[in-house]
């Protein structure tokens, strides 16, 4: 009896950038029905294949086929009308239009001349509420969090009724019960047949969700696992080609280390209230909370892009009031934003001028910046931090995520930083980084004395760096506990309480 062709196939990719070979002939199937998950660290493939798989980028050479056929995909478009679309992990949505416009951007019911935005809107909140029934579709998308953005675009993946979708890191910026839900409406999608890829470095997920998981190293496929040999362990040695690195730091006592940060009553209208803690030094004070609950708007008011309206903020036992984040800057206080790429780069510029930026003054001659020595100084940054990298000269976008986020911390240890607040630092990095970046922090706590607050959806993550864990929930401080003993049930309850 012949065996049915698979809905899906690439059969021996390959596609150079130049030099750089991206991916060395990879292949794999998708079944009808079936969620496959493609997994590996950062700069492994993944998504160069899938955008070759969704018509962005073409082969170099090897085939593509559908139902069993040969075809090419010159376009998005080609793919499209093949069943394929793509929830990429990059924001791409348009922000003056509402939430209902971006779902269904090129195929609102009506004319071109006479739109039927009620048949509209009815449409586009069917696909959204599919995902997540919270958001309205009528808001300008300008106006969401990142979190409820990334949901949007999923949806408008769906609306296309695609056979095969794929999701690109999708849960990055989600927390606990957004994943939740978007994790039942993929089991839906494929329950009626349709078929998935699932691309995420959250490696419980890939396992909970795959019915087959492969794993991209260096652009190469080298090997499947089926889900239910699947542990942590052998998915991480797969990945990196040696056995995957300890993860949880040691537990550390810092009841008697000096305050640097104390934070009282502090609130801004519609955003969060009456919250107040402590932040010692050499500390890593971790903040978890699910979204809404007003993590990131405490962090950009602490940092003075926003003001607060109530409480006081003192430094080094000395009140402040930031009236910009130029001040804070000036005082120590430092704050990494959660879109590194489109917050935290400066994507023309090189590696060692994004990392010397806002110490360029150090470097100034007569008539020009004195290059040696700025190279001299973010090299020997760069070997502190363990970042990888080419050359100092080449742009800061030729690395990983994970190395883009350490010429970040260095940047901010040029301007000697004594706290720095960073939001989501391990977002869309793999495993084997996330460690690497996690010990960097830990290193700079007791070496340096920094004293860090990282606000993390995962907390996972949380229970493996940080000494002390702050819950907030909608706007509000539910509890303080020291890591030591502390559970994810634990956080979960606080958070709810």
């Amino acid at each position: 009896m012949t065996q049915a062709a698979p809905l899906f196939e690439v059969r021996d990719i390959s596609r150079n950038f130049g030099p750089v070979q991206a991916l060395n002939g990879v292949s794999l199937a998708l079944d009808k029905g079936e969620t496959h998950s493609v997994i590996g660290e950062n700069g492994a493939g993944k998504s160069t294949l899938m955008n070759i798989i969704c018509g962005k980028l073409r082969p170099s050479s090897g085939s593509i086929h559908v139902d069993g056929r040969a075809v090419e995909f010159h376009s998005p478009l080609d793919a499209q009308m093949h069943g394929i679309a793509i929830a990429p992990q990059e924001i791409n949505l348009v922000p003056h239009l509402s939430v209902a416009e971006n779902i269904l951007l090129g195929a609102h019911r009506g004319r071109a001349a006479a739109i039927d935005w009620r048949a509209t809107y009815t449409d586009a909140a069917f696909y959204l509420h599919e995902v997540d029934d919270s958001i309205d579709p009528r808001m300008p998308v300008r106006e969401l969090s990142k979190a409820q953005q990334q949901l949007v675009q999923i949806a408008r993946a769906a609306a296309t009724r695609a056979r095969i979708i794929i999701f690109d890191e999708p849960t990055a910026a989600l927390t606990w019960r957004e994943t939740e839900k978007l994790m039942r409406y993929i089991r839906k999608v494929t329950s009626e047949g349709r078929s998935a890829f699932y691309i995420s470095h959250r490696l419980d997920e890939v396992r909970e969700l795959s019915q087959r998981i492969t794993v991209l190293r260096d652009g190469m496929n080298v090997g499947a696992i089926p889900p239910q040999e699947a542990t942590r362990e052998r998915m991480v040695s797969l990945m990196a080609g040696r056995p995957p690195k300890a993860g949880r730091q040691p537990i550390r006592h810092l009841d008697e280390a000096e305050t640097i940060l104390d934070v009282r009553n502090l609130g801004r209208e519609h955003e969060f209230r009456d919250v107040s803690f402590t932040l010692r030094k050499g500390e890593i004070l971790g903040v978890s909370g699910l979204i809404g609950s007003g993590r990131s708007e405490m962090a950009k008011c602490l940092f003075g892009a926003t003001r607060a309206d109530t409480g006081t903020v003192a430094l080094e036992g000395r009140e402040t009031r930031f009236r910009a984040p130029l001040d804070a800057i000036r005082a120590g206080l430092i704050y990494l934003p959660e879109e590194r790429k489109q917050e935290g780069i400066f994507p023309l510029l090189s590696i060692a001028e994004n990392t010397a930026l806002p110490t360029l003054d150090r470097f100034s001659g007569w008539l020009r910046i004195r290059n040696r020595d700025m190279l001299n100084e973010v090299g020997a940054l760069a070997r502190q931090m363990k970042a990888k990298f080419g050359r100092l000269g080449d742009p800061i976008t030729s690395l990983s995520g994970g190395n883009q986020q350490k010429f970040i911390i260095a940047r901010w240890l040029m301007r000697e930083a004594k706290v720095l607040i960073m939001d989501e630092p391990t977002r869309g990095i793999d495993v084997n980084a996330k460690l690497e970046i996690q010990t960097v922090l830990r290193r700079l706590t007791e070496e340096r004395g920094l004293s860090i607050i990282l606000i993390s959806s995962e907390m996972e993550e949380l229970l493996d760096v940080a000494d002390r864990i702050l819950v907030m929930h909608e706007g509000e401080v539910k509890g303080c506990v020291n890591r030591d003993g502390t559970t994810q049930e634990r956080l979960l309850e606080l958070a709810m309480s």
